[in-house]
């Protein structure tokens, strides 16, 4: 019986392991997995500004300050509970390209990004950003979360693997592409059908092993 148990518990390791990848509703994979983007360039319209930029990932959102972390999860959140991503924001027209459907749409990076070392940046202007990521397969376009809402940015432009735009007021960000396109064609349902089915068969097995062990002991 402790056999039993010990099997179940792997298994049962196992599952949890292959739910955690799955991807959340409306992203091409699990944001969890991506690196943060690299700083190519990042220069502020003031020429006496100290600021430098921090961009951090999803999956490092502990690191960050409690406001900052709060508002990476409020955008995340946002993403997964809409049923479409052009429910989140307006101008979808600067979005889909010709022959695009609003459903191919889907986000491939979330991440957030602050500056530090300026105390008195609020009067210096913005950012002209430029990262480098791996996520701008299929590239429709950048958005940002500013104030609980999304918003377009319209500047945003990719060559290569490098994404660049600008900025005034740094917050979270989500890169949305044309999942069609994108390197990964994981699910963006959020449905785990497969696990669930996988779930099912694996502890109908168990259940009739531990029968047949109860058995076998009450024969002998």
């Amino acid at each position: 019986m402790k056999k039993v148990f010990a099997i179940c518990l792997a298994l049962m390791m196992v599952l949890s392991l292959s739910v955690n990848v799955m991807a959340a509703p409306n992203f091409v994979e699990s944001p969890t997995g991506n690196r943060a983007p690299i700083i190519v360039d990042c220069e502020n319209e003031d020429e006496d500004c100290t600021a430098s930029i921090v961009v951090t990932p999803f999956g490092d959102r502990d690191t960050l300050s409690d406001e900052h972390k709060q508002e990476l999860q409020d955008a995340y959140d946002q993403i997964v509970n809409s049923d479409k991503l052009t429910d989140m924001f307006s101008g979808i027209e600067d979005l889909l390209l010709p022959g695009m459907l609003e459903t191919d749409l889907s986000i491939s990076d979330l991440f957030h990004i602050y500056y530090d070392n300026c105390e008195n940046h609020p009067t210096h202007g913005k950012f002209d950003i430029t990262l480098s990521t791996d996520t701008l397969q299929g590239f429709v376009g950048l958005i940002q979360f500013v104030d609980g809402e999304w918003q377009i940015v319209t500047d945003a432009k990719v060559e290569g693997n490098h994404l660049s735009f600008t900025s005034d007021k740094l917050s979270a960000y989500a890169i949305v592409v044309d999942r069609t396109k994108a390197e990964s064609t994981s699910p963006v349902t959020g449905a785990p059908t497969a696990s669930y089915l996988t779930a099912a068969v694996v502890f109908a097995g168990l259940g009739l092993a531990v029968v047949a062990v109860v058995t076998a002991k009450k024969k002998a």
